[in-house]
């Protein structure tokens, strides 16, 4: 009966600590991006440098000023060297949970066409951040697992080309890789 027993609190024991490790330990997220045009750039543009001063993951059902994590912060790229690879470009431990949602700070690209910089703005990406839903209405991480967020950031060839106010929306996906 005393084996019995044991052995039931044995059990009752490891599912508690399971469940407890599933919901409560921290898990590790990555980052990489891309640069998938739809169109092809011109062959006139040579770089397009973004500096993405602070990338951010929003937590489900989590208040809009509460629910972000920063995922990466300060980094410069040159999306023509993403275009046909991804690059890792931040690691985060966050909390298990439900995320839904990207957002990153960019006020400006700039953008090197017939060896000229020239340099576009992009709006609210200095204030309140481009927001980039993940795909599939988010994801669900459990404690002590590891996930990659694959971010697609591109700019339309038209815009780029044919602005004359020097404004650029981008054109960005979010999705599990």
């Amino acid at each position: 009966m005393a084996r019995k027993i044991l052995a039931i609190l044995t059990i009752i024991l490891g599912a508690s600590t399971s469940t407890v490790y599933l919901y409560y330990a921290p898990s590790h997220l990555a980052l990489a991006l891309s640069d998938p045009p739809l169109t092809s750039y011109n062959s006139n543009i040579t770089a397009i440098y973004v500096t993405l001063v602070t990338i951010e993951i929003h937590a489900a059902n989590a208040g809009n000023d509460s629910g972000w994590q920063t995922m990466a912060s300060g980094v410069t790229l040159n999306l023509m060297t993403v275009l046909s690879t991804s690059r890792l470009i931040g690691r985060t431990q966050i909390s298990p949970g439900r995320y839904t949602e990207l957002r990153f700070f960019a006020p400006q690209a700039i953008i090197t066409i017939n060896g000229v910089n020239k340099t576009y703005t992009i709006p609210s990406g200095n204030q309140t951040g481009v927001k980039v839903p993940v795909t599939g209405g988010g994801f669900h991480i459990y404690g002590g697992e590891t996930m990659t967020i694959q971010l697609d950031l591109s700019f339309n060839n038209s815009e780029i080309v044919y602005n004359p106010t020097m404004k650029l929306t981008p054109v960005a996906t979010a999705k599990v890789a």
